[in-house]
């Protein structure tokens, strides 16, 4: 076990500081509840981007408050929090700690975020008393061969009821995962501007899907209204092009651009012309 002796406390507090005058956007994430195994993994797929921090939460207040701009961000740091240090974009760095959660076990209690179920098929489980708790967790077994088969998909848990601990129970047995948990990302700092979780947490696809359907209303409006500009101005001269050479053709004006098409249509009405004209034997003279 690590000694937090004022030696210990003296190192880490530097190496907070240090972190913080390298870095230029600082996270402070909550961890409660959060398994060692799982912060393991997202340290290390944040290799290379960003640097997770834990220490003592007295030592981390304290650099935070004594360093630059980041006492801002101090009050934020809670028990049981980390802080990461990285230059990625805080929308960015959020997505990424929100969007890699890890599966855990279903505790007695926990309320199912979403419907709990368990598939039909063989548990590999021995029959036994494991065939009393799988069907008091309400599902329909049977012992098929030398173990115990689940007969059809049950949903044992719906959203928004908390788990049993007969479900608990059954679930662990299976070797079910039904709840994720991931860091929280409390607040990030970036320069002066604190962003805090309710702001970050956004739906980039959804807004991805705005920012399209928005620029697809402003080309639309410029195009119908004949604004030039980079986007449209392509388009409008086109349309310029197509409707010159229309008005063109309609007044039977005669250019390099209209000659094709104006002789091509000559030339179908004087063959519609000619099929309706008989054709007429002059006579010779002396006949």
């Amino acid at each position: 076990m690590t000694s937090h002796n004022r030696k210990w406390k003296e190192q880490q507090l530097e190496s907070v500081k240090q972190l913080i005058g390298k870095y230029p956007i600082i996270a402070v994430a909550d961890i409660r509840m959060f398994p060692a195994a799982l912060f393991q993994q997202i340290r290390k797929k944040l290799h290379g981007k960003a640097v997770v921090k834990v220490s003592k939460t007295k030592v981390v207040r304290k650099a935070l408050a004594e360093t630059g701009n980041t006492a801002a961000i101090a009050d934020f740091a809670q028990a049981n929090c980390a802080v990461i240090f990285t230059g990625m974009n805080p929308f960015e760095l959020f997505a990424f700690i929100k969007k890699n959660k890890g599966k855990v076990p279903a505790k007695v209690g926990a309320i199912a975020e979403e419907d709990i179920s368990v598939p039909a098929g063989d548990t590999g489980l021995p029959p036994g008393p494991a065939l009393s708790d799988l069907k008091a967790a309400g599902l329909k077994v049977a012992v098929q061969g030398a173990s115990i088969a689940i007969l059809e998909d049950k949903v044992v848990t719906k959203a928004g009821e908390a788990v049993s601990p007969a479900v608990a129970g059954t679930l662990s047995k299976l070797n079910i995962l039904p709840f994720k948990v991931g860091m929280k990302v409390v607040a990030v700092l970036e320069g002066k501007d604190i962003f805090k979780a309710d702001v970050l947490d956004i739906d980039t696809e959804k807004v991805f899907s705005d920012f399209m359907s928005a620029h697809r209303g402003a080309f639309n409006l410029a195009f119908n209204a004949a604004i030039a500009n980079p986007a449209t101005i392509e388009m409008l001269l086109a349309k310029t092009y197509r409707d010159a050479k229309a008005t063109a053709l309609e007044a039977d004006i005669l250019n390099s651009v209209t000659a094709g098409d104006l002789l091509v249509r000559a030339q179908r009405q004087a063959k519609e012309i000619s099929s309706h004209v008989k054709d007429v034997i002059v006579p010779q003279e002396g006949a």
